[in-house]
């Protein structure tokens, strides 16, 4: 694994000075449901929870442009999710989410575009808003399906709406307990800002 983290990042740093590659950070805040059995005893009313509280997403990305229409963007994100169940309970990830990028008008990193991709979410932290410990009742990891659209509002800053759904159990028990969401989040593309 160290091997491969190894190559990609040799890559990455050669392929950097190319105008096909560009870097940045992103900032901003997600809304997450979780999705249930309806003979959980936390969710009486049988399908869902609604959330009430805003996380906080906070990562860096890598965007490596394939032609005018399509390129691959990478993150690695810290994230805080707020799931309103009884008591309410406060998650914190670190996600990495490899993503296929299409921009609809032709002109890569030029206005809108759509993205799409699998999100992997490592558990690193799970306690309730009463101070108590509850990880272990957590998968520690998780894969989810992202879907979503952005703009690029100016040379270097776009905003992004991305929907996640969960394709594993939230819980770590034989209870069906998918998590889903929304992410609005800044961009800033440091490589375009350092290369104006």
């Amino acid at each position: 694994m160290k091997r491969i983290v190894f190559i990609i990042t040799i890559i990455f740093c050669l392929q950097s000075k190319a105008q096909d590659v560009s870097y940045g950070i992103s900032v901003g805040t997600n809304v997450y449901s979780l999705l249930t059995d309806s003979n959980v005893s936390f969710n009486p009313s049988g399908s869902y929870s609604i959330p009430e509280y805003a996380g906080l997403h906070v990562g860096v990305y890598g965007d490596y442009q394939l032609n005018d229409h399509f390129g691959i963007v990478a993150d690695i994100a810290y994230e805080k999710r707020t799931i309103n169940i009884d008591p309410r309970t406060k998650l914190s990830y670190i996600s990495l989410s490899p993503k296929l990028k299409f921009d609809i008008n032709g002109s890569y990193n030029q206005g809108f575009y759509l993205k799409s991709g699998l999100r992997y979410a490592i558990l690193t932290a799970a306690e309730t808003t009463t101070g108590v410990d509850v990880k272990e009742g957590y998968k520690n990891g998780a894969f989810s399906l992202n879907l979503g659209v952005g703009t690029n509002f100016s040379k270097f800053l776009g905003l992004e709406l991305i929907f996640d759904y969960s394709l594993t159990n939230a819980f770590d028990a034989d209870v069906k307990s998918k998590m889903f969401g929304a992410y609005a989040m800044l961009t800033v593309d440091i490589e375009k800002l350092i290369h104006k």
